[in-house]
């Protein structure tokens, strides 16, 4: 092979590798069979790649028998390990993805370990990819919230290597999580009530991320999910250029996402909904031999019972995840406190970790209207329930007349902040106590 001829087959291989990995199975052999068709040595080469990262240990790792095979791949200054970029320490390489390849480093000034994202080579010369390397370093810097990844700097190194630095989390992604078998319904419940609060900050700053998948999602060692790569996150009135095709993970797309349609908030939601499936379920919802199948089941195939797949399954939770997968956008959750009450009425998560607690923010530029009939709302509810108190305690008397031997008992549930800002917590606290308070003042009535 010429010098001249080694890039261009490095960034076949590469892009052949990467789109592998999102196959399984028949699908990945004829997508290998038909991308490599007439080249066996660029399929071998492949095909090298995706064993060494298949090894246990071995994750995004290449094996020490096919360094050759990366060597000649990778050309000269490949890798970064053991550079230096600014103030940090260049380490190891510990993953990577479509735009950017991730290295363990070092800050040497604070002395703290630091994930190191930089733009992958083949695309440096390419000015869309660079505006959405920056464009994801603005998504997150705009972002501070306990489940999405901090930011601490975007820079350039020597040769063009633009990076962003940001913590070293420990911890396994959601997609790890998964491959060890399906999730307890109230860690999955868990995990998802921490996504949709993510995406509601992300939301409520008009940025949409639409590659939510379970490689996205990590879990920290203490229980938080952080959203990770907002690469391909779109903010309002910011349009990307060179972009071919919708951006995403085919799986994961929802319906007018695999159309190529515009796409807003909503469409995360449907990702979420895919998501809470596949932990619930071991499997995604829409399955296909190829993408294009994939896609065809998105936008027209009928969605799995989850009962089918597990018993354990509460049906509310079944109907909130055919709600989120609803094929159009209007007939889905409207927004991710939406999503994240429907879930906390289930009563089922797993006790939440402190750091991830933290209310959904207000909406979006309705919130002031949407506040106001929530107030409404509120304020039925709250004559409704004192109304009752009061009516029992009219009733009760004469019960205790005929049934005096039989004890009169009633348990009062919190009340849920169903308002769509998420922001009504203290007045629907201040209804359940005062419904207790107001019920417990009634002789011969036992209040749980």
């Amino acid at each position: 092979m010429g010098p001249e001829e080694a890039p261009d087959r490095a960034r076949r291989a590469g892009a052949l590798f990467a789109e592998a990995l999102e196959r399984e199975g028949a699908e990945r052999e004829r997508f290998l069979r038909d991308a490599c068709a007439g080249d066996e040595r660029l399929r071998a080469d492949v095909e090298s790649l995706l064993a060494a990262h298949g090894r246990p240990g071995a994750v995004d790792r290449l094996g020490a028998e096919i360094e050759p095979i990366a060597a000649r791949l990778r050309g000269p200054a490949a890798t970064l390990a053991g550079s230096r970029v600014g103030r940090y320490q260049v380490i190891e390489r510990i993953g990577g993805g479509g735009m950017g390849v991730v290295y363990r480093g070092m800050d040497t000034r604070l002395d703290r370990p630091v994930a190191l994202k930089f733009l992958v080579p083949r695309l440096r010369a390419d000015d869309s990819a660079a505006e959405r390397f920056r464009l994801e370093a603005r998504a997150i810097a705009a972002l501070d919230h306990p489940n999405i990844c901090t930011l601490y700097e975007i820079g350039e190194g020597e040769g063009g290597h633009l990076f962003l630095a940001m913590p070293l989390y420990d911890g396994e992604t959601l997609q790890a999580r998964i491959a060890r078998g399906p999730l307890p319904v109230g860690e999955a419940v868990a995990i998802a009530i921490q996504v949709a609060r993510g995406l509601a900050k992300a939301h409520a700053r008009g940025i949409v991320h639409r590659d939510i998948k379970s490689s996205n999602v990590l879990i920290t060692d203490d229980g938080i999910v952080k959203l990770l790569d907002f690469g391909i996150a779109k903010l309002t009135g910011v349009a990307l250029t060179g972009a071919a095709g919708p951006l995403g993970t085919t799986p994961y797309m929802s319906p007018e996402q695999v159309a190529g349609s515009p796409v807003d908030h909503r469409t995360d939601l449907w990702s979420l909904g895919v998501l809470l499936f596949e932990m619930l379920a071991g499997r995604k919802p829409f399955a296909g031999q190829t993408a294009s199948e994939v896609s065809e089941a998105i936008r027209r195939g009928d969605l799995p019972s989850l009962a089918r797949q597990r018993a354990d399954v509460p049906a509310p939770l079944e109907r909130i995840v055919a709600t989120a997968l609803r094929k159009r956008r209007e007939e889905r959750y409207q927004s991710a406190q939406e999503f994240e009450a429907e879930l906390l009425t289930l009563g089922v998560t797993a006790a939440l970790p402190a750091g991830a607690i933290t209310p959904s923010p207000p909406a979006g530029p309705q919130r002031a209207g949407r506040r106001a009939r929530g107030l409404a709302r509120g304020a039925l509810a709250a004559v409704a329930v004192l109304l009752l108190a009061v009516a029992l305690s009219l009733t009760l008397p004469r019960r205790r007349a005929t049934a005096a031997r039989v004890p009169a008992s009633i348990a009062v549930l919190p009340f849920a902040d169903r308002s769509a800002a998420g922001d009504q917590e203290y007045f629907t606290n201040g209804i359940t106590d005062e419904l207790i308070a107001t019920l417990a003042r009634i002789e011969g009535l036992r209040v749980a």
